[in-house]
């Protein structure tokens, strides 16, 4: 629809019911300007904004407000209301936030920014998931580290209140794709236009412009995933993968033109454009069987020309510009070894050498005859194409293979960006193989392709001769970032992903929750009421897990740690004294996944999963070892307690693809593994039916991204599966609501918690926070010891940070 048939038609300056004075005349000029226009346009339509975000605006507020506003360079909270966003469906404010930033800086955008930076993720949600997920995504960004203000924080529909955040996610996403995206390239168009290029693992080509839109309609190969993008003068672009097969595109016309190359059977593992002195350029096909093949770039017909011999193996190939009229060189690398062909010599290769890893990426540098490289070890390195000298070396990163690189300029010099399997990008000075800024983090996997964008000052002021970096990654998103920075639009620093997160009663401020938060840089005790943390000097070995547990009427907090060992600390010393380290437990072998405490029969146990696949029941009151089972094949990736018919049982979930149930004194299996068909799992969690004998079913998470409840007498799934979507299980939370309906929380790396209720098999909310999560936690009305909380209170915590905000799923 056009502005001009909008069917809410700005009202015309100077009418009796605005109050302005402007005359007819007045109103001309303004409408005479474009970007006049578009600011009263987006008042008009403000003014139509209910007050209450739970009811829908009109369908043209809800798809152009933002729109006009940005035109009118009014884009804020003002002029694109708050009750708005909830059903904002152009998907386009992030979008209109960056274009806006040179003209927006001093106005107040604290919703807006808070809506872009879940608007990539919040597809299908409804009304109340997008309420709530916004409101909670406010908070995080405008209140971190805060007091417990529960007035301040409420907010009219919304299912959840705010009760301490500590969030700093990336907001540098430009694209969320539903498939996993495997290749990325930059292609100018013939009028003038950058565009991004991405190949998934479905066979399918999007192209995106700069930021993030989609360009054109996608392009469908019908074949294997797409690994490599080669784009050329004309609007052509070359494509290729895991079928064998080259083919030939026009970008602007949406075409197949051809496809030059079908190998059945291979697939092709490099393609790159090679010009030897005093030769045609051609395109290089290299095939995984290690034939090697050469194509004219304008007829695509096979060119008769010198090519290296290659082994039957899969090949890496660039060709290496020697700078003026010399020419190329071609580096080749297969396997661990690395060889530079000249054209100009009759013995082909001019001299190789090994790696310690197998070479993951080669790339042309900026500077003539210099080439870079990485490897499975984690090296990279720049070259001399001429003699192999080794011309520069970057620090070892500090974990596992660097997998993804590409060349760029920064300030003038040529550099190389990395991407590892750390999920880290990191920018080197290809001189001296120093660093240039510091890490670029925000992916959740690793970065699996690298290009450049021109940087503008539209969209971000960057120096002059100074690129953008775009990366995709296994995490299925496309990002901008600003090389020597953190990230294009990015608030704070990104801080270490939480490794371990959970509720530990009560503070010092009645209704305000305790929390224990662990990362790699430390672990403390953050009290939400007074916003003040409580180190724990738990010593250098992270946190991997957290249980709370009352002994002989003592508050105590367990920790389990990355060297295997767990240790148990008072909390009875006053509200801001560091807790007192009481003792430690060894045993494991492998570091403890998760930890559970009960009372039963006059005892505190504390039931423990591992790494090393053992379960293991101790006696917190004397502090001692009771019992070690090894039955789970593999790691145990949770435990919990839950209570049947016949008493309680222990329940632990392995990566075996089993849950087993144990009894809580001698550690023997009681009746068979449960097969839960759902590949690893994950989580398990005890839920709560409204039985007479108050018995509990055992939830399972797996891999699959479903959920499975389970009678743990006769070891029979009970319901249908219940499926979150949007990949496998992380964490499971039960809680009962203020009116006791029993309800089910599921997370997992896409970042979104959804809440189910477990009687009904329905699903009630999906709560999205756009970063991937990895521990829940639930306290509510049961929970012993302490005030009980009127609502339930939630934690979720992962790679972004920890959050908590109670949940009111019944009225308003």
């Amino acid at each position: 629809m056009s502005d001009a048939d909008s069917p809410y038609r700005a009202p015309r300056p100077g009418r009796p019911d605005t109050g302005d004075s402007r005359t007819w005349a007045d109103d001309s000029k303004a409408w005479a300007d474009t970007r006049d226009a578009h600011r009263l346009i987006a008042e008009a339509l403000a003014r139509l904004v209910a007050a209450d975000p739970t009811i829908p605006p009109h369908p043209y507020l809800s798809r152009h407000l933002a729109h006009h506003a940005a035109r009118g360079e009014v884009l804020d909270d003002t002029h694109v209301p708050l009750a708005v966003l909830p059903w904002e469906s152009s998907a386009n404010v992030r979008t209109l936030l960056r274009q806006s930033d040179a003209v927006s800086d001093a106005r107040r955008q604290e919703w807006l920014e808070a809506w872009a930076r879940i608007e990539p993720f919040i597809g299908g949600a409804g009304p109340d998931s997008r309420l709530t997920s916004l409101h909670l995504a406010h908070h995080a960004a405008t209140r971190p580290r805060t007091p417990l203000d529960t007035s301040a924080a409420r907010l009219s529909g919304s299912r959840v209140t705010p009760l301490w955040s500590d969030w700093t996610a990336q907001d540098n996403v430009l694209a969320v794709s539903e498939t996993r995206l495997e290749s990325l390239t930059r292609t100018t168009t013939t009028d003038g236009r950058s565009l991004l290029v991405s190949g998934d693992d479905h066979g399918t080509i999007r192209m995106w412009e700069p930021h993030g839109v989609p360009a054109r309609a996608p392009l469908h190969t019908y074949g294997g995933a797409v690994q490599h993008l080669l784009p050329l003068p004309g609007d052509l672009l070359l494509s290729a993968g895991t079928d064998g097969s080259v083919r030939v595109w026009h970008l602007t016309r949406g075409q197949l033109l051809a496809e030059p190359v079908h190998r059945p059977g291979t697939w092709v593992s490099a393609l790159t454009l090679f010009a030897a002195k005093d030769a045609p350029e051609v395109v290089l096909v290299a095939h995984s069987d290690g034939r090697l093949g050469a194509l004219d770039p304008v007829t695509f017909r096979p060119v008769d020309t010198p090519l290296p011999s290659l082994d039957p193996v899969p090949a890496l190939l660039s060709g290496v510009g020697l700078g003026g009229a010399e020419g190329m060189v071609l580096a080749v690398a297969q396997g661990r070894r690395v060889r530079v062909w000249d054209p100009r010599r009759a013995d082909g290769y001019t001299h190789e050498h090994e790696h310690e890893g197998a070479v993951r990426a080669l790339v042309d540098l900026a500077a003539p005859g210099r080439y870079a490289l990485c490897d499975d070890s984690g090296y990279i390195g720049v070259r001399d194409a001429s003699t192999g000298r080794e011309t520069a070396v970057a620090p070892p990163p500090p974990a596992g293979p660097v997998v993804a690189l590409t060349a760029l300029t920064v300030a003038g010099r040529a550099a190389v960006a990395s991407g590892g399997s750390d999920h880290t990008l990191r920018v080197w000075d290809a001189r001296t193989g120093a660093a240039i800024g510091g890490p670029l983090e925000g992916h959740t996997a690793p970065p699996v392709a690298l290009t450049t964008l021109p940087g503008t000052s539209r969209e971000l002021p960057v120096p002059a001769g100074q690129e953008l970096l775009v990366s995709v990654g296994a995490d299925h998103t496309l990002r901008r970032w600003k090389p020597g920075g953190r990230g294009v639009g990015a608030g704070r620093a990104v801080r270490r992903p939480v490794t371990a997160a959970a509720l530990s009663g009560r503070g010092a401020t009645a209704g305000a929750p305790l929390i224990a938060v662990a990362d790699e840089s430390g672990t403390a005790l953050w009290d939400t009421g007074t916003g003040r943390p409580v180190a724990l000097p738990a010593g250098h070995a992270p946190v991997t897990a957290f249980a709370s547990a009352h002994v002989r009427g003592e508050r105590l907090l367990v920790t389990a740690h990355s060297d295997a060992g767990i240790q148990l600390w008072s909390l009875e010393r006053g509200a801001h004294a560091a807790p007192a380290r009481l003792a430690g437990l060894l045993g494991h072998s492998l570091p403890v996944r998760s930890m559970a405490a009960f009372p039963h029969e006059g005892r505190t146990l504390l039931v423990t999963g591992g790494e090393d696949g053992t379960v293991r029941l101790w006696d917190l009151d004397r502090v001692c070892a009771l019992v070690c089972r090894e039955d789970h094949l593999l790691s145990v990736r949770d435990v919990a307690v839950l209570y049947t018919a016949r008493g309680p049982r222990i329940a632990s979930a392995g990566t075996d693809g089993t849950v087993r149930l144990w009894d809580p004194v001698t550690l023997r299996p009681v009746g068979a593994p449960l097969h839960c068909e759902q590949r690893v799992v994950n989580a398990v969690a005890a839920v709560s039916v409204d039985e007479p004998d108050g018995a509990e079913l055992v939830a399972s998470g797996g891999e699959d991204g479903t959920i499975r409840l389970w009678d743990p007498g006769t070891g029979r799934p009970v319901g249908r599966r219940l499926d979150i979507g949007d990949g496998p299980v992380a964490a499971l939370a039960f809680f009962r609501t203020a009116t006791g309906r029993p309800c089910l929380a599921a997370t997992g790396p896409g970042g979104t918690i959804h809440l189910w209720d477990t009687d009904a098999g329905s699903h009630l909310l999906r709560i999205v926070t756009g970063s991937p999560l990895g521990a829940l936690d639930a306290l509510d009305a049961r929970q012993p010891g302490g005030p009980r909380p009127e609502h339930p209170v939630l934690l979720a915590a992962g790679v972004a940070g920890v959050c908590v905000f109670d949940i009111r799923l019944e009225g308003r």
